[in-house]
């Protein structure tokens, strides 16, 4: 697979930029800033898109500054895949964003999901183009590279994306959560609440003083009243006695006689009076009389309602007749219909009110009995009659003793209710630390899995690439380096080790030279893996200043991985001249 031309409508700072590539070794050569980069950032925006709304924030970036201020945003690229050729248009605006694929040989349009042709014209991921496929010149940095941005690499597959630094991130955030202090807390807690085990009782056992207090003083209350009455009704009678017996010697016999019927009267009626002398300035004050006439339901009749009256009854159901009829004869029926609706409408009326009449008891004997709500009221009054003539006023003195004791037991009763608002205090904060628990508990283990996760997707991730390395880096930086360094490794601990005449050097001893060497077989290794489908290497200024040994190296080197293009951007004109001199076949572009 390789690039047949690109057509750069609208990107950075290309308008209407045609380049012509073919299959092999293509040098596109231009000055510092003659837009080399913006060429490498067009190959793969046509190849995989290139979106305003990525998560990667160089993406985001980069969309910012290959965005033209003053025009569209697109472009277009002739694709050869084996005998298929494929012109692809693409619209990278917000707005406008859009991808069409076209086979020009079959004249069919591929349809692309998200823009990205990876699963239609090839099979490799972007991360993957990017990382193994593009080369940089890093801006000069090779030791940065060398020793932290291909760690990034092999363990997440993204240059910004340091894995050791998550996880780090993650363990200070799992050390923020103390489960212990939290387990201390509610252990504390509990130690206080067992304080309180008891109060429900207490506070039941208390109110039931406060109750049996209340009761005695009203038993004694009530004990004394009754005998206060029992001394007024003695009392009463004597007088009476008295009365009579002066009446007999005064009034003579039918006097006397008279008296007597009239006590028999006043026992008939059910009427009973209870008499009183004049209160002395130390004695009690007491009741006058009890009156309760048994006769008073007897003669009680209670005003009916409206509703209760007969008038009214057949009135309404002879209303409801009227409407009805009226009603039917308005709507389009026939006579007939009419007719039998009627009647059985009057019927259904009459058995209604004749059903009312029988519940509101007209066709009853003449009772008048009170309705519940009457009776209850008559009882009521009467209550209230009787209890203003029962009324005896007694000493108090002696319930002196009862409410202070009540007292105690109130006081009792606040300070218990005190503490079992404490105890509703203490289940609530334990509540709030077990929350807490189980909330830090679950972090803890998202945190734990995210960690576990990381390492397992790193591992795997620097098996693959520390793998690919390991077989291809160490006959590739012979080559560049003209056999000084013989092997380049990668041991378990990521650390990557070059191995020269005297056995393995530390990196802290090379110069940025050598790093520039390693950075390059590193680089070439990962290409040499991660091409598939024979897609194009894109070099951009990583050659520039070479010497023939390591352009010589070089060469062989990306002869040997599987790739139909290779495009080599520079802006050093040595190396057309060294590409001349060793008789190598390549294609030509100026900027």
């Amino acid at each position: 697979m390789y690039l047949n031309k690109l057509l750069i409508k609208d990107f950075g700072k290309f308008n209407n930029k045609e380049i012509s590539l073919k299959p092999g070794i293509n040098v596109i050569q231009g000055a510092k800033s003659s837009g080399k980069t913006t060429i490498k950032e067009f190959i793969t925006a046509m190849l995989y898109g290139f979106s305003s709304c990525s998560f990667n924030e160089k993406d985001n970036e980069k969309y910012e500054i290959y965005r033209p201020s003053d025009r569209g945003y697109s472009g277009k690229a002739y694709i050869k895949n084996g005998d298929n050729t494929y012109f692809v248009e693409r619209s990278f605006t917000k707005k406008n964003s859009r991808t069409s694929v076209l086979d020009i040989g079959s004249g069919r349009e591929i349809k692309v999901n998200n823009g990205s042709l990876n699963g239609k014209l090839f099979d490799l991921s972007r991360d993957d183009f990017v990382n193994g496929l593009c080369i940089d010149d890093n801006n000069g940095n090779y030791t940065e590279y060398v020793k932290k941005d291909f760690k990034n690499i092999i363990s997440s597959g993204a240059v910004s994306i340091d894995m050791e630094k998550s996880i780090g991130i993650l363990k200070e955030k799992r050390d923020s959560f103390d489960i212990s202090k939290i387990d201390k807390n509610i252990e504390v807690i509990e130690k206080e609440l067992k304080d309180f085990d008891e109060v429900d009782i207490e506070l039941k056992e208390i109110r039931k003083r406060i109750k049996e207090t209340e009761e005695e003083l009203a038993i004694e209350t009530a004990r004394r009243k009754r005998a206060a009455r029992r001394l007024i009704q003695t009392k009463t009678s004597d007088e009476d006695e008295d009365s009579e017996e002066e009446s007999a010697v005064s009034g003579g016999e039918d006097k006397k006689s008279g008296s007597n019927e009239e006590k028999n009267d006043k026992k008939d009626t059910g009427a009973l009076e209870v008499s009183q002398d004049k209160k002395t300035d130390d004695e009690s004050t007491v009741g006058k009389s009890i009156f309760l006439d048994a006769d008073l339901l007897k003669d009680y009749k209670p005003k009916k309602k409206l509703t209760d009256q007969v008038w009214f009854i057949i009135l309404t159901g002879l209303f409801v007749i009227g409407v009805i009829t009226a009603f039917v004869y308005i709507l389009p029926f026939e006579n007939a219909v009419r007719q039998i609706f009627v009647i059985c409408t009057i019927l259904f009326v009459i058995v209604t009110i004749v059903e009312g009449l029988f519940a509101k008891g007209i066709f009853d004997e003449d009772i008048n009995t009170p309705s519940d709500e009457d009776f209850k009221r008559i009882i009521y009054e009467l209550e209230r009659k009787t209890e203003s003539y029962e009324e005896v006023e007694i000493d108090m003195s002696f319930a002196q003793e009862y409410i202070k004791r009540r007292e105690k037991y109130s006081d009792e009763e606040r300070k218990i209710l005190k503490r079992m608002a404490r105890r509703d205090e203490l289940r609530e904060e334990r509540q709030a630390q077990l929350d807490k628990k189980k909330k830090s508990e679950r972090e803890l283990h998202a945190i734990n899995l995210a960690i576990n996760t990381i390492n397992d997707l790193s591992k795997d991730m620097f098996k693959s690439y520390g793998d690919m390395i390991n077989e291809n880096a160490s006959d590739i930086i012979a080559k560049l380096s003209d056999n000084k360094y013989k092997d380049l490794y990668i041991n378990d601990k990521r650390q990557i080790m070059v191995k020269d005449s005297s056995g393995y050097i530390n990196l802290d001893k090379l110069d940025n030279e050598a790093f520039r060497i390693i950075y390059i077989s590193i680089r070439l290794a990962m290409t040499r893996s991660l091409c598939k489908d024979k897609m194009p290497v894109v070099i951009d200024d990583i050659l520039d200043g070479a010497d023939s040994n390591l352009l010589a190296g070089f060469i062989e080197a990306v002869g040997r991985i599987k790739t139909d293009q290779l495009l080599i951007l520079s802006s050093d004109k040595a190396l057309v001249n060294m590409l001349d001199e060793g008789a190598y076949e390549y294609n030509l572009v100026k900027l």
